[in-house]
């Protein structure tokens, strides 16, 4: 069997949960599976240490990342202005890289074609080939509010019609594809995440001495940024010595003066790591704290998990289905709810070491080697 995996992400991210996973389960395909990842340029920290033939750009601008935190009226004429007046600086890789897509498609020497992200470039070019589609949340679609983009919502609910077969990474994420999109249920499976956290031996410089530990984004609103900073205020201001390790961009002077309009700038630290330090990074935490209203699956639970770091995490979305006992729950919009666990695994030793050896008991629920053994059974289901 061979398999044909586009561009896209791999040109969006440099890293990120949704690369990630596309690389884990190429990379944990068995060996009569062949993989034809269809990229010419690229900035993915986790195609490098893969034997896939590309150009590595330390940056690759696309319009995708081109000034990815300012979204105005022209930015689409602006950069395509740069593209044509300065074509060495701003060559158009995206078109470059979708047009070896679209040629490889077209050529046809593939058995299934799986989509990376949500353009549909590709439904002209498949000459009555299948693809299967993966879904990792429907956070655009459930929370308009944060995220408004009526046409994604569109294109992607196309895409995932003309599917032969969906994918989605939880079974959460299954019954909204379900209910947003009238999706058969027999058209969705749910493959699990895992975690690719790697004990590097060490821990970031300047770590404080005993801190909350946030992963992830802080400016989308559904991750719940702000909820968590006011509700944790109060145990910081009674406890000067705690503080809270983001992971992330540099705080933004939005950010640093609403941490001063509370009090506590000085509990709040940034730390950049890469992949073999960010095992250390949890395992020197007092606890990992996931306030967001959703996520489409939550791997950062899971590598908490794996560096036996305890977890508090809001009760929405898919966060019971992966973290099951081994988590404390907090009502997403209850501060106090929030404190009470968190006070909870500060002040009580064997609440915490009970919740760490049940994450450690938890994670073995969970492997890419699994995710990638399923991946196959439905491209298999798929060509029967």
């Amino acid at each position: 069997m061979k398999v044909l995996y586009d561009h896209q992400i791999f040109e969006h991210q440099r890293i990120g949960g949704v690369s990630r996973y596309f690389a884990e389960i190429i990379r944990h395909l068995p060996t009569d599976v062949e993989a034809d990842v269809s990229i010419q340029y690229t900035f993915n920290e986790y195609l490098r240490d893969m034997n896939i033939p590309f150009e590595w750009r330390d940056q690759l601008i696309s319009y995708y990342s081109f000034l990815p935190k300012l979204n105005f009226k022209g930015k689409k004429r602006l950069y395509s202005f740069l593209q044509e007046r300065f074509s060495e600086k701003y060559p158009d890789f995206y078109k470059v890289n979708q047009s070896r897509t679209i040629e490889k498609l077209e050529k046809g020497d593939f058995d299934i074609f799986h989509p990376t992200f949500f353009d549909d470039y590709y439904l002209d070019h498949l000459n009555g080939k299948p693809y299967v589609l993966t879904v990792h949340d429907m956070i655009i679609e459930l929370y308009p509010e944060f995220i408004n983009s009526p046409g994604f919502i569109k294109r992607k609910k196309k895409l995932v019609d003309n599917a032969a077969h969906i994918i989605a990474v939880s079974e959460n994420t299954k019954r909204d594809i379900v209910n947003v999109f009238g999706t058969s249920v027999n058209k969705v499976s749910v493959t699990y995440h895992a975690s690719s956290l790697v004990d590097g031996g060490g821990k970031p410089e300047n770590l404080p001495n005993k801190y909350l530990l946030y992963v992830g984004d802080r400016r989308l609103g559904y991750k719940n940024f702000k909820f968590f900073i006011a509700a944790i205020q109060p145990i910081l201001l009674e406890n000067k010595e705690l503080c809270i390790v983001c992971t992330g961009d540099r705080f933004t002077t939005e950010e640093n003066n609403y941490f001063e309009a509370l009090g506590i700038q000085d509990q709040l630290k940034i730390i950049f790591v890469d992949d073999t330090q960010m095992f250390g990074l949890y395992k020197s935490a007092e606890m990992f704290i996931y306030p967001s209203y959703y996520e489409g699956f939550g791997i950062p639970i899971l590598e908490a998990f794996q560096a036996q770091c305890p977890v508090v995490l809001s009760n929405g979305s898919c966060f019971p289905e992966v973290g099951g006992d081994a988590g404390m729950y907090f009502d997403s919009k209850s501060p106090e709810q929030l404190r009470f666990a968190v006070l909870s695994l500060l002040n009580n030793k064997e609440l915490r070491q009970e919740i760490i050896n049940k994450g450690t008991q938890r994670l073995q629920n969970f492997s890419w080697e699994k995710s990638a053994l399923q991946t196959i059974e439905i491209y298999k289901e798929i060509l029967r």
